[in-house]
């Protein structure tokens, strides 16, 4: 291949990625655009379209912060002694999950708030201050109302801050990087975190409303170690970032010590964590009238023993009691389907009821299984047990350099969000199983 065809196909990749780029920012900014970046004119022309214009009668001490600044405001051209309100357009996210396994992405509802309440003075001003709002950063318009209704409004924007704790510690220290104040919007939701130049993964903030808390730990040599965190939607950093859509946001850069003590970490699983939002929602359990259905626990470990207690059961009788799961794959185009395997018979008391204690099955972790109480062909009792991710084998520990590493874990997921666990070496993003 001659150079001068190889800067054609060179120029040509750069062009494309360039409009796909652009296709990709136009798509984001294809909303209508936060009163920050309109002028005033715009502003009175877009709303004289729905009635009245608003009037630009709201000054604050400051045109941005962060969540919790406290801000001073004075507010002219109202009615005499009249009662008004300042309001916050409040943004609620979430993630739309169909069914208990597919992800179809974040969703974003809107709604007015009020800041603060108050009468203005005789000369139709009111002044007061306003604390910003936990929540979503970027930009926000503020309105006043009076007589229940928007007479005038300012844009204020709010900045995401970035907290690292601890700054220094043995391999193996687990490092926190707290957030608040990240946006919603495309762009401003995703952003990347890389430990010494290298992916690490995604710290987003999109069901916990702008606050997150980025656990990983630290890694490499005795030393200080670069930790840094930048926006990019496309999955990787906007490294430019002074020549992004918002060179005006905060760009932290973190250093991290690692002493020269004994490694900290050990090989372990960490709790799951509370789902924002309560998480997914199963099915509701259907149980006949006075079946009562119970376990000793919700969520275990391959091999840990569960204990299962169920009364109100038609009295000695013989209870199937049947384990479900799925099967199947995405690649076949097939999808998935639910399957069952009977656990075990027993027989109900004299009084309907039963113990029967049994070990969390070699199976599928993710969503929680439904175990069925069957007499015959009728489904009598039912109950779910979630099996929780566990390391079986990491070996060898140590060895020279080339040496492979062996791991097994068991409890991986059938679901979107469970079906792929991705591995990091040094912190560095190297692939999933």
């Amino acid at each position: 291949m001659s150079k001068n065809l190889l800067k054609t196909l060179v120029s040509v990749i750069a062009a494309i990625s360039l409009v796909i780029g652009l296709s990709a920012c136009n798509k984001e900014e294809s909303k209508p655009a936060s009163n920050s970046e309109k002028t005033e004119k715009e502003i009175k022309s877009a709303d004289s379209q729905k009635g009245e214009a608003l009037k630009n009668n709201i000054k604050l001490s400051s045109i941005r912060g962060t969540v919790r600044n406290e801000v001073q405001f004075t507010v002219s051209d109202l009615k005499p002694n009249s009662s008004a309100e300042l309001i916050w357009n409040e943004v609620d996210g979430k993630y739309n999950v169909k069914g208990v396994y597919e992800v179809i992405g974040p969703e974003f509802t809107e709604k007015d708030v009020t800041l603060v309440k108050g009468t203005s003075n005789a000369n139709g001003v009111w002044e007061g201050s306003f604390k910003v709002p936990e929540g979503f950063g970027g930009d926000y318009t503020i309105y006043v109302k009076e007589d229940n209704k928007k007479v005038g409004q300012t844009a204020y924007t709010v900045d995401p801050t970035f907290v690292m704790t601890p700054t220094s510690g043995p391999v193996g220290t687990e490092i926190t990087v707290k957030v608040e104040g990240l946006g919603w919007s495309t762009y401003m939701r995703n952003w990347q975190l890389t430990y010494d130049n290298k992916y690490t993964g995604l710290v987003t903030a999109i069901s916990t409303n702008g606050t997150a808390e980025a656990k990983f730990r630290a890694a490499g040599t005795p030393g200080k170690h670069a930790i840094r965190l930048r926006t990019g939607y496309l999955g990787m950093q906007y490294i430019n970032y002074l020549q992004s859509p918002y060179p005006d946001k905060p760009a932290p850069d973190f250093m991290f010590e690692i002493t020269g003590e004994e490694a900290v970490a050990k090989n372990y699983v960490e709790p799951a964590p509370t789902a924002a939002d309560g998480g997914v929602k199963m099915p509701e359990l259907k149980n006949k009238s006075g079946v009562e259905v119970a376990l000793n626990k919700t969520e275990g470990e391959v091999g840990e023993a569960v204990n299962m207690t169920a009364k109100g059961l038609p009295k000695d009788k013989k209870v199937d009691i049947v384990w479900n799961t799925m099967k199947g794959s995405r690649v076949s185009g097939l999808g998935f389907s639910e399957t069952s395997a009977k656990l075990q018979t027993v027989t109900t008391n004299s009084e309907g009821g039963f113990t029967y204690e049994f070990k969390v099955p070699d199976d599928l972790g993710g969503s929680p299984h439904r175990i069925d109480l069957k007499v015959g062909n009728e489904v009598y009792g039912q109950g779910y047990l979630r099996i929780l991710p566990s390391i079986v084998k990491y070996s060898p520990t140590s060895g020279p350099v080339g040496t492979k590493i062996q791991i097994t874990i068991k409890g991986g997921g059938w679901t979107e969000f469970d079906n792929a666990y991705y591995l990091t070496y040094d912190n560095a993003y190297t692939g999933y199983l």
